[in-house]
Order: structure tokens, then sequence, then C-alpha cells
């Protein structure tokens, strides 16, 4: 079974880290919560998420081998933080290279300019940081949700539904999909 990784920063944005959660998880894809600093991670809005492991612990870098997607929430000042973080970087660079998904929303699509990651591609993001990714090389398409390749990018917090049912598509068959949506009255 694929297997997904959210990584948290604090600031992170809610409900950009808890969709896409619960949508993988109803379409029964294991989802691991990974935080760059301490276990309780506080979000944008002040709601504390308990991750499941560090970067940097024995377990969390277990994972991050065994995983076939990484998502981004964006939130400010969460995707500020992810973009800066050394292993945040290692992290994508070793998905892009390995040919995995990268999926980020928001804000976050920043830290593949960071990387210097998918320069060229169609991307979405949130309006704040699109003349920042449009000059760093990328095609910014102002969709709600853009896939280009292994690379899913949402435009913001209140896309984060759609945003998820893509990631889960790119992790499940359609079908599996089909079935979440009608239980969620979509």
């Amino acid at each position: 079974m694929k297997k997904a990784l959210i990584l948290l920063a604090p600031g992170f944005e809610t409900i950009e880290a808890t969709t896409p959660m619960d949508v993988l998880r109803r379409c029964q894809i294991p989802v691991v919560v990974l935080s760059t600093d301490e276990l309780m991670v506080t979000s944008s809005h002040s709601v504390s998420v308990k991750a499941d492991y560090t970067l940097s612990s024995p377990e969390g870098r277990a994972v991050v081998s065994e995983a076939e997607m990484v998502i981004l929430p964006g939130g400010f000042p969460g995707y500020v933080n992810l973009a800066k973080n050394k292993e945040v970087g290692e992290i994508l660079k070793k998905f892009e290279r390995e040919g995995k998904l990268i999926a980020a929303i928001c804000g976050a699509p920043t830290a593949l300019l960071t990387n210097k990651l998918f320069t060229g591609s169609k991307i979405t993001c949130h309006t704040s940081v699109k003349d920042e990714m449009i000059s760093g090389g990328y095609v910014y398409t102002g969709n709600n949700v853009e896939r280009c390749g292994n690379l899913i990018t949402g435009k913001g917090a209140g896309l984060s539904l759609e945003f998820a049912l893509e990631c889960a598509l790119a992790l499940t068959d359609a079908e599996r999909v089909a079935e979440v949506k009608k239980k969620m009255e979509l």
C-alpha cells in the first residue's frame, strides 16, 4: 500500500494539513505526520497537532524511505519554515530524484523554488507568492489544483478538499476515491 507523509512546521495552515490527512485515511492510504521540530506543532490559528515523529528521529527518517508522496501544507509562517528547513529540502530532492509524488498547497510551493525543484512546471499557489513563483521559472495557471507529472499544487485553504482528493487520486484508484466522495456527500 502506498504511504503518504505530511510535513508540519510551526505556523502551518490547519485545514491544509488535516484535510489531506482525513481524506487519504478515508481512502485507506496510510499517512504519517512528521514534524520539523517538536512532536506537538501549533498551526497559524493556534491549533496544536501531534505529529507521529520528528524528521530527525530514527523512526521519522525510516518512514521517509517508505513513502510515495510528501505533502506540504501552507500557512504563514509554516510554509517559510518548511522552505528553509534543510531536512525538508533533502526529502524533496530525494522524492524528485526517485520519481515520487510531491504535493504542496498555498505558499508551500515556495519550498520547490528554494530547492530548485520542478522548475518550469505548471503550478498553482496562493496569490501572495504567485509573482515569486513566476519569477522563479514556474508556469502559474491559477487553477484551484494543478497536476504536472509528479507534482500536485493547490491554491489555498478554501481548496484543501479538492487538493486532498487529487492527492488521493494519485495514490489509489478512482473507484475508491469516488466511493469516499459519495460517503462525504460530494
